[in-house]
């Protein structure tokens, strides 16, 4: 039993870690994120309606993959010339 507590003492200390948190948490906004770099890196035409789309629709289940795809379907800047 006391063998068991011991091996467990890394988790613990990982979960202990501020660098760990900060790490994920950067990560998470990255990801959270990630329909409006997309579609910032894309130069999309509507880059204001992706990022209120991902802002405001984001945290469910379907206004996040929806951004996703609006990133990508979105017509780019240079697609007008």
């Amino acid at each position: 039993m006391i063998e068991l507590l011991r091996k467990d003492t890394r988790v613990d200390a990982l979960a202990h870690s501020y660098l760990f948190w900060i790490g994920l948490i950067l990560l998470l906004v990255v990801l959270y994120f990630l329909p409006t770099l997309i579609g910032l890196l894309r130069s999309v035409e509507n880059f204001a309606l992706l990022f209120a789309l991902n802002c405001l629709g984001g945290s469910t289940c379907i206004g996040w993959p929806a951004a996703l795809i609006a990133a990508f379907m979105l017509p780019t800047r240079r697609d007008r010339w």
